[in-house]
């Protein structure tokens, strides 16, 4: 009876442990695992390293099946809401890239609407710096005027 549920705890636990790979063996990996792993990544709020393997990808691997969806995750991270290193010129070339590289994907819409509202961002921020400098000039406009007139 004990050899007989040994037997049974053996075969029970036998699927439980992935087996090791024999030694010398290359780990496998291409880019549909660099894909995964580099999903895994973001899923994680690891954006620099999801897009540096997602880079990886597009750069080795251009002809892959997921190479064009690497770069537009590249794109989209870079201006991902929760990156703290968020980069919207960085996206914008990168939306322009997938678009000149992939026109008719079908994540090309997606890049367009992206590619817009990003030159919108950094056109207002750009007219914001402006205005901050020419109140800043104003400002002391200003001071010398009242100065003047205090004299």
């Amino acid at each position: 009876m004990r050899k007989a549920l040994v037997m049974i705890a053996l075969i029970a636990l036998a699927g439980c442990v992935p087996p090791s790979p024999p030694p010398g063996a290359v780990p496998v990996t291409g880019p549909e695992t660099d894909y995964r792993n580099a999903a895994a990544y973001a899923k994680e709020k690891k954006y620099h390293e999801a897009i540096t393997l997602y880079r990886k990808i597009a750069a080795d691997s251009p002809q892959s099946p997921v190479a064009a969806d690497a770069l537009f995750e590249v794109a989209y991270l870079s201006a991902f809401y929760d990156n703290p290193q968020k980069d919207y010129a960085q996206a914008l070339s990168g939306f322009e890239d997938f678009l000149k590289r992939y026109p008719d994907h079908l994540k090309a819409p997606d890049a367009r609407n992206w590619r817009a509202v990003l030159k919108v961002v950094l056109d207002a921020r750009k007219e914001n710096e402006r205005l901050k400098q020419s109140i800043e000039q104003l400002k002391e406009l200003d001071i010398r005027h009242e100065e003047r007139r205090g004299k």
